[in-house]
């Protein structure tokens, strides 16, 4: 297979189609809809590359029962033929709005669902004057999280590539940490962390790397700063890689030297809350119990699990860093969680003016239990 090929096979083109197809059928099968879905459009760059494995940075998708369309421009025409053999790729002269419709036209599409929680409202203004010069009988219509059902079930290589990018993950923390220092600065070592990713195989972070020490700790998603790292520092390292597309994410909180009694106190409390949410987490479970697991636990402990413990306990890993499923307390948290979803266990406990705790792995959602794909060491303390 070649290098342009590699991140999707024609077996896996053709298995992902088929199943978008199905589930246009299921909407369609929808009692409370009016009208039948004829064609989806897709524009959300994840969704894109997922369906066709296509990995340029341009593109729209048209699917319908009889036809599957990737329009782009000349930087990408080759490529989208080498990536993406179960799908016909189009150059379009001029507008691709203009190509689509006149595909849709062709096809005798009659209605097309379009990503409404990504279309701008340019792109839906061109859509529609397109539609209404060359295909004007066709109504157009939002769909959000089309993709959602296929995405948040992975096969055996998207875990094996999730997998690739924890591993790496793993390795880096455990280096970086052994190393640290009195007088590093949180830059230093988010900056460190980088490299010893990169040079391990990993094409990018999945975000930007946190690094919060002492009261920074305090702040979920502080960014490095130059605070130079003093003992007894609890440090909050946030941080994650893309392997072939798929991202890793994992949290570990470490001290230097010797902590205080705060630290024990609270690094337990997360640390057993993490537990117990791994250990009880299994498909089935919407995402409000399976949050409850991490959240109930903190509170047991005698911390206010919503003051301390203001962000969800997990959320989808894949394309996207933060994806569906949500284990998490509020509303997209009431969705069931199917087997094979891969999500994170990251419960935590943030005090202002100390600092703070999170514990983080990724896992598989099996049937009666979950998988931890996550091997760095839990040890908190670094010796001096």
């Amino acid at each position: 297979m070649t290098e342009l090929n590699r991140d999707h096979s024609a077996g896996v083109g053709a298995t992902r189609l088929a199943a978008l197809r199905r589930h246009l059928a299921a909407l369609n099968a929808d009692p409370a809809r009016t009208a039948s879905i004829d064609a989806i459009l897709i524009t959300q760059a994840d969704n894109r590359r997922y369906l066709t494995g296509f990995t340029g940075s341009a593109g729209q998708v048209l699917v319908s029962a009889t036809d599957a369309v990737i329009f782009t421009d000349y930087r990408y025409v080759e490529q989208a033929s080498v990536q993406s053999p179960s799908f016909t790729v189009v150059q379009p002269a001029g507008s691709p709005w203009a190509a689509i419709a006149q595909r849709a036209s062709e096809h005798g599409v009659a209605h097309l669902a379009i990503e409404s929680d990504d279309m701008t409202v340019d792109g839906h203004r061109r859509l529609l004057a397109s539609m209404a010069q060359h295909a004007p009988g066709c109504a157009i219509s939002g769909e959000a999280g089309l993709l959602v059902p296929l995405r948040q079930v992975k096969d055996a290589s998207e875990v094996e590539r999730i997998r690739r990018a924890v591993l790496i993950g793993d390795r880096a923390i455990e280096t970086v940490t052994a190393g640290l220092r009195p007088g590093m600065t949180e830059r230093e070592i988010a900056w460190r962390l980088e490299v010893v990713m990169r040079e391990a195989g990993a094409t990018g972070l999945s975000f930007p790397t946190i690094v919060a020490s002492g009261p920074n700790g305090a702040m979920p998603h502080h960014r490095p700063g130059n605070r130079e790292i003093q003992p007894g520092d609890p440090i909050v390292i946030d941080m994650g890689c893309v392997v072939d597309g798929y991202c890793s994410d994992m949290t570990r909180t470490v001290v230097v030297g010797e902590p205080d009694a705060t630290f024990w106190n609270v690094y337990r409390t997360v640390l057993a809350a993490q537990t117990v949410c791994e250990d009880g987490l299994r498909a089935g479970m919407t995402g409000i119990e399976a949050d409850a697991l991490a959240r109930d636990t903190i509170g047991r402990a005698g911390f206010d699990p919503v003051a301390c413990f203001g962000h969800g306990t997990g959320h989808g890993v894949g394309m996207a860093i933060h994806e569906p499923p949500w284990l998490s307390s509020s509303e997209r948290g009431s969705s069931r969680i199917p087997v094979g979803a891969v999500v994170t266990v990251e419960p935590g406990i943030y005090l202002p003016g100390w600092g703070g705790v999170r514990i983080e792995d990724i896992v598989v959602v099996g049937e009666q239990r979950c998988h931890v794909l996550t091997t760095a060491h839990k040890q908190p303390v670094v010796a001096v």
